[in-house]
């Protein structure tokens, strides 16, 4: 944005630092200058304003209170006190707000005489890149650049019906602006029109037809405060940007309206010699609120890192044009109705840093101790999860939430949580498991290689229920192996008292066993089942396990309990018994933990036979037996006497027989 180091000027009665020193000063504590530029007697100042400070920076006022409040020298703007003629202004024009506008501020001014603007006026436009072209028009433009606000003259004997609308364009609607440029608009722009047609683009272009020339005597000065969105939209569908929709889009105080056309209006009555004529009409549709905002002197230390007297606080604040109020420490600050960027106390806290200068402010380093944040246990577990199934031969599939409607069918699943948007039929369903998915990799891998390993670990859905799972699953694999897998993965969590109980049915797995930790269900494993290996192409066995995240996480431990190694050895029996054919393990193991006491360590299946020397429906397991006391070697004695115990406790069991 363009500046003239002699319009700032105007505004104080002590001379400013030189225009490079003005540079200086305002990079420091304002905005990046990007460039100087000798023009005459005058030197222009590029000066890039941020979108924040555009309502009230877009102009040679608001820059000008920046430097008084940086630099200390006080600053006088233009006091504006016309008097309203005697006539009645609707004798002349009436306004009309439809929409798109905040404010609407009108004057009429006749008797004007049109000609060149004097000089001072059109040297300093020529500094910001305007062109003069006659008084009225170049008024409109130097007060615009003065305030902020743009302003538009219509020649009031150019208006039909003596009256001025504000409305959206009708569809396909014509005009030609000021330029000679014949445009086409629609409905979501904003038009100034008169009784019969459109005579200019609100906050954009003036039109052509009630354009000022010599023969003009009456005036409609028009200063208005146009809803930002609509200009925005409008410019950019027209290709049209001009020095007053960048201001508009940017948004104005809707005081800042009243106080530039009356400030235009006195400029043209005594450089015109014309006469303002009635009162200003004013359409106020919306009142600016300014917040009030509390803080106290501690505030601004803990932000800044600086200590600053109150007396100094307030001093910049009141530099600043804000309203404030003192008790000691604490403030209450309303900010100038121009500053529409400051609604929280570390706006105010910004400001005060700002002026004060951050070059004022020393570096230092922090002076709180800072402490590291304690790791989520879910994400430590996902972590050692990864880590012991990569060290167990899996591989990790990152698979979609999703499954589609075949798959949900082949793997019997019924109620499911149907996405209302889904991306694509194959994404319809949210899962209610990781085997699917996991499986169906197994079908695409198993084309290149047989044996396959893989494991995923993400959120799986009970309705709109979401909980997080692990799951694996191998091919050319069988369920011992898979179990073995399991195990020791649960060993390494240090997860305890792990069993398997097998389960009778299950939709999609033909040997299924249920996992538990301390008698709580964690999750299932078992072999995939024939007709779903089919439907899906696998040729090969395929054995799956699924696991509970979330119970997983209460029952594993980050480090397992110091137990001091046994400093007396530990004593091993074998057993073979032989037990009906669908006995199962546990049950064994079950009984012999029932009368064994303390001095049984653990057991050790190690062999199951079936062969055709033993009887009919008939099985033979062996296992191995740990005994050993906590503070004493046992005797061969006391270890026979445990295992007969044992063997007894077995025998009573009907269809149960030690092998001897």
């Amino acid at each position: 944005m363009l500046f003239s180091y002699n319009f700032l000027q105007s505004f104080f009665k002590e001379k400013l630092p030189t225009p490079e020193k003005l540079a200086n000063i305002l990079v420091m504590h304002f905005f990046e200058v990007e460039n100087i530029e000798k023009k005459g007697k005058d030197f222009c100042i590029d000066i890039d304003v941020l979108p924040s400070r555009a309502q009230d920076c877009f102009s040679h006022i608001g820059v000008a209170r920046e430097i008084s409040a940086i630099t200390g020298l006080k600053c006088d703007f233009p006091e504006t006190k016309n008097k309203d003629g005697k006539e009645d202004v609707s004798e002349f024009v009436a306004v009309e707000v439809n929409g798109g506008c905040r404010r609407y501020v009108l004057r009429v001014i006749k008797d004007v005489n049109i000609g060149p603007s004097p000089k001072f006026i059109q040297d300093r436009l020529t500094s910001c890149g305007i062109k003069p072209i006659n008084n009225v028009v170049d008024i409109t433009n130097y007060v615009m650049l003065e305030t902020g606000q743009p302003l538009h003259a219509f020649d009031g004997e150019k208006i039909e019906g003596n009256k001025i609308i504000v409305r959206y364009a009708k569809n396909r609607e014509k005009m030609v602006t000021l330029e000679g440029k014949r445009r086409e608009l629609d409905e979501s722009i904003l038009v100034i029109s008169d009784e019969v047609s459109s005579v200019g683009i609100a906050g954009i272009k003036g039109g052509a037809v009630p354009e000022i020339d010599e023969n003009t005597k009456l005036i409609f000065l028009e200063g208005a405060n146009f809803d930002p969105l609509t200009i925005r939209r409008g410019s950019r569908k027209l290709g049209l940007r001009t020095d007053a929709s960048i201001r508009f889009e940017h948004g104005i105080s809707v005081k800042t309206t009243k106080l530039a056309v009356e400030r235009a209006a006195s400029m043209i009555e005594s450089i015109t010699k014309g006469k303002i004529t009635g009162e200003a009409i004013d359409v106020e549709l919306d009142k600016e609120d300014n917040p009030v905002i509390d803080f106290i002197l501690d505030d601004i230390t803990n932000l800044l890192g600086v200590d600053i007297s109150a007396t100094q606080v307030e001093k910049i604040l009141k530099s600043l044009s804000f309203n404030v109020e003192r008790k000691g420490e604490n403030f209450k600050v309303i900010p100038a109705y121009f500053r529409r960027d400051i609604n929280i106390k570390e706006d105010i806290i910004e400001e005060i840093g700002r002026v004060y200068g951050y070059e004022n402010i020393s570096s230092k380093m922090p002076s709180e101790e800072i402490y590291p944040s304690k790791e989520s246990k879910s994400l430590w577990l996902s972590k050692v999860c990864r880590k012991e199934m990569r060290a167990l031969g899996f591989v990790e599939s990152y698979n979609y939430s999703f499954i589609d409607e075949n798959t949900a069918q082949i793997f019997n699943y019924k109620n499911l949580q149907e996405m209302e948007k889904p991306v694509s039929l194959e994404y319809k369903y949210l899962r209610p498991s990781l085997i699917p998915g996991l499986v169906k990799n197994i079908a695409i891998n198993e084309k290149i290689i047989e044996d396959v390993s893989l494991f995923e670990i993400g959120k799986i859905f009970s309705g709109i229920e979401e909980k997080k799972s692990i799951a694996g699953v191998c091919s050319s694999c069988n369920f011992l192996k898979l179990k073995g897998k399991v195990n020791l993965f649960l060993q390494r969590l240090f997860v305890e008292k792990i069993s398997y109980h097998q389960i009778k049915e299950n939709a999609f797995l033909d040997v299924v066993a249920e996992i538990r930790s301390k008698g709580e269900s964690i999750g299932l494993m078992g072999e995939v089942s024939a007709k779903i290996k089919r439907d899906m192409g696998i040729k090969n066995n395929v054995v799956v396990f699924e696991i509970d995240m979330g119970k997983l996480e209460s029952l594993s431990k980050e480090r397992e309990l110091y137990h001091p190694i046994s400093k007396f050895p530990t004593a091993q029996r074998d057993l073979s018994l032989l037990v009906p054919e669908k006995t199962e393990y546990k049950e064994i193991k079950n009984n012999i933990n029932k009368v064994s006491g303390k001095l049984l360590k653990d057991i050790e299946l190690f062999d199951v036979y079936n062969g055709k020397e033993l009887p009919k429906n008939k099985k033979s397991i062996a296992f191995r037996l740990f005994f050993r006391a906590d503070n004493r070697t046992l005797s061969s004695q006391e270890i026979s006497d445990l295992q007969n115990k044992i063997i007894e406790a077995l025998e009573k069991i009907p269809e149960w027989k030690v092998r001897k």
